[in-house]
């Protein structure tokens, strides 16, 4: 499988929004519980907050994901810090593309001065805290039963890499 990371621009927008939207009508990876409409997708892409981010695709072009480098907090003390967020289309997960939307935002991270990349993850995502346990995350923190989505009581868990 041919996996190609372009930077997100306008013609990614319907794409995107609509994976986003997926994960927040039917999981927990989204903390959102209302689904965003389309002009949510200038958040994704604003510069102020947002290093970088790109589209995900594969053999035919066909948009699989998105992952977006952003600030942490976007005050000068807090420049060597990032957070990472991406989402991938359910029937493409497990097929590396997430560990290389990681190696892509590292990458970017490392370019820019960043030396610690941090993820918050539900604590019902099981498969997330494994992935990123797998590529040298870890925990520096929980938020037990902070949020409640579905009619579930959840946490937060924090992990956090050097790199």
């Amino acid at each position: 499988m041919n996996i190609v990371f372009e930077p997100l621009e306008e013609k990614h927008r319907q794409s995107v929004i609509d994976i986003l939207n997926y994960y927040i009508k039917t999981t927990t990876a989204a903390f959102r519980e209302d689904i965003v409409d389309y002009n949510h997708f200038d958040k994704i892409i604003d510069k102020n907050d947002v290093y970088s981010g790109y589209a995900i695709t594969v053999d035919g072009g066909e948009l699989v994901g998105f992952c977006t480098l952003e600030a942490f907090k976007n005050i000068k003390p807090f420049k060597k810090t990032a957070e990472a967020m991406y989402f991938i289309k359910k029937e493409y997960i497990g097929k590396s593309i997430g560990k290389r939307a990681l190696q892509q935002l590292e990458n970017d991270a490392k370019n820019i001065g960043i030396s610690k990349i941090i993820v918050d993850i539900t604590d019902d995502n099981k498969n997330s805290l494994k992935f990123h346990e797998r590529n040298g995350f870890s925990e520096y923190g929980r938020l037990k039963k902070c949020w409640k989505k579905f009619g579930k009581d959840l946490g937060i868990v924090y992990m956090e890499k050097n790199i």
